[in-house]
């Protein structure tokens, strides 16, 4: 609904350039068919970027919309003049083109940004005496909350996890976003209803889009079972056992997810050790060939690359300051360094919004459910 009134402005503009197409003087030569062709086309990229600068604050979702549903309707709709005009070859060309951005737009607009799955990952250790299920959950990065947040608690209630972590950027808003406060509140009843009891608790920590205080950011989880940990000075060890085996749960702030934290609170206490973190930053900065490092790293933020190209990857689209340390080859996925340690980087559940594009193209949302198993 957010780019409503810029595909009104494209409809219209869509309508004057097939009547173009009507009355363009196709019968001189193949090549002024083709020249035609060209130009409304080039018209119609021309408008699609003019009013995605219109509505700058979707000027993202606006530009990927305009190409690939305007585009492809636009790229049909000339195959059949071409058609008719005896041009048959051009325009089978055109056709497929155009059903094939139609199709990858689909696909990155609607199909993937929905299509949430559960990524399992298995971790042997020597350290615990039974099997343990960790189920992390970041960046669900949303700016309403419906019937898809919803469906991400439910399925987070039925992995029948041990231990639940959300590691950051839980809402897509500013402080001065309309109905900020009511986002809020919407999003405390969405953890209350979901009522989260794992017999090692559920912890949340701080993303880069969180409120900046303590208070700000606990008020997201009042009410709830959830317990939201913010830490700016040190780094407490959150001891469990529940009868699985001694247990270091270590929960990073935002800053020192960016900034890593070196030897600064770890303890060699012989215990399967858990650290998360916003940022995959920490671990790639301090642990990949430390000796101490911990068993096991969370992190998110990358949200995969949200797009991905088959056969290359994620597409690089921050380089910058704390972003500039996460190489693409650690975007998703878990990591075994030669350590021995983990590191697994979630493409989390939800994704970019606000200027940015709402897509996901072959990079799922995510959550993920780690078995950690005697060996």
């Amino acid at each position: 609904m957010d780019t409503v009134p810029f595909h009104f402005l494209m409809f219209a503009l869509d309508v004057a350039l097939v009547v173009g197409l009507v009355y363009w003087p196709y019968r001189k030569s193949t090549l002024w068919t083709f020249g035609g062709f060209v130009l409304f086309s080039g018209i119609g990229l021309c408008g699609i970027v003019v009013f995605s600068i219109v509505f700058r604050s979707h000027i993202g979702q606006c530009v990927v919309e305009g190409l690939t549903y305007h585009g492809s309707v636009f790229l049909l709709i000339a195959a059949g003049f071409l058609f008719f005009r005896r041009q048959r070859v051009v325009a089978v060309l055109t056709a497929l083109f155009g059903l094939s951005i139609f199709a990858v737009g689909f696909d990155m607009l609607v199909w993937e940004p929905s299509s949430l799955v559960v990524e399992r990952y298995v971790i042997e250790t020597t350290k615990l005496k039974k099997p343990l299920r960790v189920v992390f959950v970041a960046d669900i990065q949303t700016d309403r909350i419906g019937e898809y947040e919803r469906r991400v608690m439910r399925i987070i209630q039925e992995q029948k996890a041990h231990l639940i972590i959300f590691g950051g950027d839980y809402l897509q808003y500013y402080e001065e976003t309309p109905g900020v406060t009511d986002l809020q509140g919407r999003f405390r009843q969405l953890f209350v209803d979901a009522n989260l009891t794992p017999p090692l608790g559920a912890f949340a920590i701080t993303g880069n889009l969180d409120p900046m205080s303590s208070e700000g950011f606990s008020q997201l989880f009042e009410g709830s079972t959830v317990e939201p940990i913010f830490f700016t000075e040190g780094i407490p060890n959150l001891g469990i056992n529940g009868g699985l085996g001694p247990i270091d749960l270590k929960l990073l702030h935002i800053f020192e997810s960016v900034s890593g934290i070196g030897e600064r609170g770890l303890t060699n206490t012989g215990n399967f050790q858990i650290m998360a973190g916003h940022y995959p930053n920490y671990a790639l900065k301090d642990y990949e060939n430390a000796d101490r490092a911990p068993d096991l790293m969370l992190a998110g933020h990358t949200h995969g690359g949200q797009v991905r190209i088959p056969g290359y990857g994620p597409i690089r689209i921050k380089d910058h300051g704390r972003d500039s340390h996460i190489p693409t080859s650690r975007y998703s996925g878990l990591f075994k360094f030669e350590n021995g340690s983990h590191l697994l980087v979630t493409r989390g559940a939800g994704m970019e919004r606000a200027w940015a594009p709402r897509v996901r193209f072959f990079c799922k949302p995510e959550i993920s459910v780690i078995d950690i198993v005697p060996k």
